[in-house]
């Protein structure tokens, strides 16, 4: 959609845009999987730039659809938080600050922390992410026919030492990663450039804290986890771990609570970090959908 974006912001004098979930609640009824967004544009006068405003994510229970669009609440957006290009699902003025700070200042992306080869320390993450980013330090548990491997659907991020590879890992969990995830996905798979594109505060790398939080972390998470079995078309047997994430949503917040203080966020922008969307990431309201 890059040529069509490029085409809206180069001829527009305002957009609005109203990016939709298709879960819960679906914006049109019928359509599985389909992710809608609706733009409201004026065209350019000769002299003047773009004035672009955006919602949150929206995600709604069916009941309440025909109230949606009475609902709405718009975010101007500035130049710095337009990501590649990307028009951005900013659900408030406190989520641009955060987006602000991520890009601001000294810091790199994760692609520089990544070992050129691979080695045996590295992380693995599912590219399908929906409430929750779930990436592990090695393999999570998935057996095909009684026989252990790599889940498929995911990716790996190499790194050159354990210690870089779980700091990345306790960001890539975060609640603040999550909060990127939605602002700059189609809010369902996580690509390579988006995991690799976040961009990490100078002193995170360096923070032993985040290696033991995010050890605990992946305990927890294989504590909670149940181990699913099931029989597909083709006569496999498939067992994987499937994690549930809620249960750990304290260590998550304690992972958040540490970032902030890499990125210098003021208390109410962790306060919406750590509560970003938690109604459906707690798996309240989800109509029964599987929060993993």
């Amino acid at each position: 959609m890059v040529t069509f974006r490029r085409f809206l912001s180069e001829r527009c004098g305002f957009l609005s845009v109203v990016p939709c979930d298709d879960r819960p609640g679906r914006l049109f009824d019928g359509l599985e999987h389909c992710r809608s967004v609706i733009f409201i544009a004026r065209k350019r006068r000769q002299s003047g730039g773009l004035q672009f405003a955006t919602t949150r994510y929206n995600r709604w229970a069916t009941e309440v659809r025909e109230h949606l669009l009475t609902d709405l609440e718009f975010t101007g957006v500035s130049e710095e938080v337009v990501l590649r290009g990307q028009f951005p699902k900013v659900g408030a003025p406190v989520h641009e600050r955060i987006l602000q700070k991520v890009f601001a200042g000294k810091g790199f992306e994760v692609e520089r922390s990544l070992s050129p080869h691979r080695t045996g320390q590295f992380i693995f993450y599912q590219e399908s992410t929906g409430y929750w980013v779930k990436a592990t330090v090695g393999l999570p548990y998935y057996a095909k026919n009684g026989e252990t491997g790599a889940p498929p659907h995911g990716r790996y991020l190499f790194f050159s030492d354990s210690g870089t590879a779980h700091i990345v890992s306790a960001v890539l969990n975060s609640s603040l990663f999550y909060t990127y995830f939605i602002a700059y996905s189609d809010g369902f798979h996580l690509s390579d450039r988006l995991a690799t594109g976040f961009r990490l505060a100078p002193s995170i790398l360096g923070d032993r804290i985040l290696v033991k939080l995010d050890g605990a972390l992946l305990a927890d998470l294989k504590g909670c986890a149940s181990v699913k079995t099931i029989n597909t078309k083709l006569g496999d047997q498939i067992s994987y771990a499937e994690f549930n994430v809620s249960e750990s949503k304290q260590m998550i917040d304690n992972i958040d609570s540490v970032l902030a203080r890499h990125y210098g966020f003021t208390e109410e922008e962790l306060d919406f970090i750590i509560n970003y969307d938690i109604k459906y990431r707690m798996g309240r309201d989800a109509e029964g959908e599987d929060e993993d």
